[in-house]
C-alpha cells in the first residue's frame, strides 16, 4: 500500500503507461527561470499575419468540390434513371408478348418459388400491304425524316426492309399470343415490290402458315424457337383486297384464305415487260448515240439506238417473262391447291379481268365481302370473350349476343374460314415492329450485363440485386463468332462503291467474323466501280456467300463471283455477262444552232468525249479495244468462278438476263433460296460456337451523322426536296436526260457499263452516279 501511495498521484491513481513513476527532481533555485511578466491586457503582442491566401487556388478548390458533388449527382440521376428506363422498357415487352423470353433478365428480382403468370392474349397482326413500301435496304434515320414532310398522298407510308418484313412474320409465327394475320391489300399497293422479296415474304408466311410443325429453315437472325418442334393447331392467316394485279395476288395467294371486296376485280394478265426508246427523239434533236458492245443480248443501250425490240432483244424479253409466269403460276397453284394446266393459264390471261364471281366460281378466292370484315369479328369475339368470363350473364344478354352474331351472318355471310379466328384484338405492323426492336435492345442489355456480372463477385452481386443480371449467371463464350452481311442495294457507281469498300474494310480487320454473306440488289452499274468492290472482295481473307435479292445482273453478278456459293430466288434476275460503251455525237444539233467547237489536242483521244466532237476512227477502235478487253476479262473470272470453260461460258453469256431458276440449269447459281438460306448455310458451315451474331452493313446513318457534318451537303438538300417534291423516277430520267442534253453537261470521263438497267445507263452517261 504504501509502494502504491508513492507512485500514484494522491488519490489512488497509479501512472498511465509509459510515464516514468520515478520523476527527476526539480533543479536548483539559481538555475529556475524567472516568470514571465505580466501582460497589460489592453496592449497584446502582435501575432504573426498568416501567409496571404491564393485566390485562385481557393477558387479552384472550391470549384473543383462543387464539381465532384455536381457529377456525383448526375451520375446518381443518370443511373437511376437507366435502371427505371430498363425497367419500364422490360414490363412493357413483357406485358405486350406475354411473359416472353424476355423476363429472362428479370430472374434475379423473381423468387424461383413464384413464377410470373403467363397472360396469353389473342390478337391478328394487320399487314397494311397497301400503304407499305418494301425496299432492301434504308439509309437510316433520314427515311423517317422523309416522311414527316408533307405529301401528296394522305395515307400514311410504312417503310420497311425486307428482312425486317420476314423477321416481324417469323416472330409472329413464334409469339403464342398472335393467333392470326390479316393482310389489308386495299385498292391495290401503292409501291412497287420486287418478285424477289415478294418470294421472301411468300415463304414466311407459309412458315406462318405452318407454326403447328417443325421448320429446317431458321429466319433471318435464327432464333432457335424455328428448329424446334411445334404443337397445336396452325395459324390462319387472310387477305382482303379490293381488287388484285397479277403481282399482288402473287403475294396474296400465300395466305391461308383470300377474301375480294363483292364489287371487285382480279387483273391477272400475266407478267408484262415494258422499255422505252430514244432513237428518234435524240434524231429529232440532231444527236446520235454511238454504241459499242459485246454481247448480241446486251440490250440496255438499245434504249439509243432502236425504236423497237431488236430480235434478241424480243428473244431475251420472252424468254424472262415465260420463265417468271411459270413460276408464278406454279406457286399459285401449291399456295391454292388448284389444279390449272397451262390451257387454263391462257384462258384465265385472255379473257381480262375476273369479277368476284368469277374468281371464286374458279376458286381463285375464297369468299366476298362488302367490306373487311376484320373489325366486326374482333368487335364480335370480344363480346363474347367478356360475356364467357361473366357468370351472372342473363338470357336477354345471351339472345343479344345471338342476335349479333345472326346479323353479322346477314351481312358477311361468314363461312368456314372464320371459324379458327378467334382474336379479340388487333396488333398493327408499326407497334409490332417497334416491341420486337425493344426486345432485341433488351436482349443486347442482358448479355452486356451478364458479361459484366462475370468480371467479378461484387458486380454480379450488385447486378443480380437489382435485376440488370441474372443470379446464377450463365457463362457466354469470351469471342463470340460473326457472320456480317453486306448489302449492295442499287446503280453500282462511285458512292455505292466508296460505302462498300469501306464497310468490307472493317470487316477484314475483324477476326470475330468468320464468313461473309454478300447480299445483292443491283442491276448493275460502271465497270470501274464494279471491278473495284470485286478486288476488294478478292483480298477479304475470308470465306464469301452471295444472296441474290429482286436482281444481280451484269456488274452485280460480276461481283458475286468471288463467292464460293450463290443463292438465288427463281424470280430473281441475273446473268446479262456482257459489257458495252456509248460516245454521243452532238455536232450536227450544234451546227444547227451555229455553235462551233474547236480545240487542240496534244493526243489523238484528248477530245473523243466531247458530245460536239464527232466520232473518229481512232477513237473507234480505241473503245472497242476497251470494251473487248473487259468482256473477255469479265468471262475469265465467271469461268474460274464457275469452274467451267471459257466457251462454255460464252453459250450462257453474250448479256443474256436470267432467271434465278433459268440460272440454275445453266449453272450461273448454285442454290435457290433467299436471305435467310444463305444466312443459314453461312453460319452452319463457317462457324463452331453456339452463339453467333448477324451483323448488318453498311450501318444505318442516324441523324447524328448529319449533324455533325459527316454526309455531303448535297444529300441533305435532296432530303429537304424530296420534303416538298413527289414525282416518278421515271420521268424525272427522261426529264434529267433532255436538260443535260440542252446544257451539254455529259460525262467528262469514258464509262464502260455492266448494266440492264436503262436508268443506271443514262445517269453514268449523263455524269452521274
Amino acid at each position: 500500500i504504501f509502494i502504491h501511495a508513492m507512485v500514484s498521484d494522491g488519490k489512488g491513481n497509479a501512472p498511465p503507461p509509459g510515464v516514468d513513476k520515478n520523476p527527476p527532481p526539480p533543479p536548483p533555485p539559481h538555475e529556475q527561470k524567472a516568470p514571465p511578466p505580466p501582460q497589460d491586457p489592453k496592449h497584446k503582442a502582435p501575432k504573426r499575419p498568416p501567409p496571404p491566401p491564393s485566390f485562385f487556388a481557393h477558387r479552384a478548390r472550391k470549384f473543383a468540390a462543387k464539381s465532384l458533388r455536381f457529377g456525383t449527382t448526375v451520375f446518381g440521376i443518370a443511373l437511376a434513371a437507366n435502371v427505371a428506363s430498363h425497367y419500364y422498357e422490360h414490363n412493357q415487352v413483357d406485358d405486350f408478348f406475354g411473359n416472353s423470353d424476355s423476363s429472362n433478365d428479370k430472374e434475379g428480382s423473381q423468387s424461383d418459388d413464384k413464377p410470373k403468370a403467363n397472360k396469353s392474349k389473342k390478337s391478328v397482326l394487320v399487314l397494311p400491304f397497301q400503304n407499305l413500301k418494301v425496299v432492301e435496304r434504308r439509309s437510316g434515320d433520314l427515311d423517317d425524316l422523309k416522311r414527316l414532310g408533307p405529301s401528296r398522298d394522305k395515307q400514311p407510308t410504312i417503310v420497311l426492309e425486307a428482312k425486317e418484313l420476314v423477321k416481324i412474320i417469323h416472330t409472329a409465327a413464334a409469339d403464342p399470343n398472335i393467333t392470326a394475320l390479316h393482310a389489308d391489300f386495299g385498292e391495290g399497293m401503292r409501291f412497287p415490290c420486287g418478285l424477289g422479296h415478294m418470294e421472301e415474304i411468300r415463304n414466311a408466311i407459309r412458315v406462318f402458315n405452318e407454326s403447328h410443325r417443325a421448320h429446317r429453315d431458321p429466319n433471318i437472325n435464327h432464333n432457335p424457337v424455328f428448329a424446334m418442334p411445334r404443337n397445336g393447331d396452325p395459324k390462319p392467316s387472310y387477305a382482303f383486297g379490293h381488287s388484285f394485279q397479277w403481282n399482288e395476288y402473287f403475294l396474296a395467294s400465300s395466305f391461308t384464305y383470300v377474301h375480294l371486296q363483292s364489287r371487285g376485280a382480279l387483273h391477272l394478265f400475266g407478267v408484262t415487260a415494258s422499255n422505252t426508246f430514244f432513237r428518234s427523239a435524240l434524231n429529232k434533236y440532231g444527236i446520235k448515240a454511238h454504241v459499242f458492245k459485246h454481247g448480241d443480248y446486251k440490250t440496255a443501250p438499245n434504249v439509243f439506238t432502236e425504236d423497237k425490240y431488236s430480235k434478241q432483244h424480243l428473244e431475251a424479253v420472252k424468254s424472262m417473262t415465260a420463265s417468271l409466269n411459270s413460276t408464278i403460276c406454279s406457286c399459285i397453284e401449291k399456295s391454292r391447291d388448284l389444279n390449272f394446266d397451262s390451257v387454263m393459264w391462257k384462258s384465265i390471261f385472255d379473257y381480262g379481268s375476273l369479277t368476284s364471281a368469277n374468281s371464286a366460281e374458279i376458286g381463285l378466292v375464297d369468299s366476298l365481302f362488302p367490306v373487311d370484315p376484320l373489325l366486326s369479328l374482333l368487335h364480335t369475339n370480344k363480346e363474347d370473350a367478356a360475356a364467357a368470363g361473366d357468370e351472372q350473364k342473363t338470357e336477354d344478354t345471351k339472345d343479344l349476343t345471338k342476335a349479333k352474331k345472326a346479323k353479322l351472318e346477314e351481312i358477311f355471310g361468314l363461312n368456314k374460314s372464320f371459324d379458327k379466328f378467334v382474336a379479340t384484338e388487333q396488333v398493327s405492323l408499326v407497334k409490332y415492329h417497334e416491341m420486337i426492336k425493344k426486345k432485341a435492345k433488351l436482349e443486347e442489355r442482358r448479355k452486356y450485363f451478364t458479361k459484366l456480372a462475370e468480371s467479378s463477385t461484387a458486380a454480379s452481386f450488385i447486378l443480380s440485386t437489382i435485376g440488370l443480371a441474372p443470379r446464377e449467371v450463365k457463362l457466354l463464350p469470351s469471342k463470340v463468332e460473326k457472320v456480317a452481311v453486306v448489302t449492295v442495294d442499287g446503280s453500282i457507281g462511285s458512292a455505292l462503291s466508296y460505302e462498300t469498300i469501306e464497310a468490307l474494310r472493317k470487316i477484314r480487320a475483324d477476326d470475330a467474323v468468320k464468313c461473309l454473306v454478300l447480299r445483292v440488289n443491283s442491276p448493275g452499274g460502271s465497270v470501274i466501280s464494279s471491278e473495284a468492290i470485286l478486288e476488294e472482295l478478292k483480298i477479304l481473307g475470308k470465306p464469301i456467300v452471295c444472296s441474290m435479292s429482286n436482281a444481280a445482273a451484269s456488274g452485280g453478278y460480276y461481283i458475286s463471283t468471288s463467292c464460293e456459293k450463290i443463292f438465288a430466288n427463281p424470280t430473281s434476275i441475273t446473268g446479262s455477262i456482257g459489257v458495252f460503251g456509248v460516245k454521243f455525237d452532238a455536232s450536227k444539233w450544234a451546227k444547227g444552232y451555229g455553235i462551233r467547237t474547236d480545240y487542240y489536242p496534244h493526243g489523238s483521244h484528248a477530245a473523243s468525249l466531247n458530245p460536239l466532237v464527232p466520232l473518229t476512227p481512232g477513237t473507234k477502235d480505241n473503245i472497242t479495244r476497251m470494251v473487248a478487253g473487259f468482256y473477255d476479262y469479265f468471262k475469265n473470272i465467271v469461268a474460274t468462278s464457275r469452274s467451267m470453260s471459257v466457251d462454255e461460258v460464252e453459250q450462257v453469256a453474250q448479256g443474256r438476263v436470267w432467271t434465278g431458276e433459268q440460272a440454275k440449269e445453266v449453272g450461273l447459281v448454285d442454290r435457290l433460296g433467299g436471305l435467310d438460306r444463305a444466312v443459314s448455310y453461312a453460319k452452319s458451315t463457317h462457324t463452331k460456337s453456339e452463339y453467333v451474331d448477324v451483323e448488318y452493313w453498311p450501318r444505318k446513318k442516324g441523324l447524328w451523322d448529319f449533324i455533325s457534318g459527316k454526309e455531303s451537303l448535297a444529300e441533305i438538300i435532296s432530303v429537304a426536296v424530296s420534303l416538298a417534291k413527289n414525282s416518278s423516277d421515271d420521268t424525272d430520267s427522261i426529264l434529267h436526260l433532255f436538260n443535260e442534253m440542252s446544257e451539254l453537261k455529259f460525262a467528262d470521263r469514258p464509262h464502260f457499263m455492266l448494266t440492264i438497267d436503262e436508268k443506271t445507263a443514262l445517269d453514268l452517261i449523263l455524269g452521274g452516279d
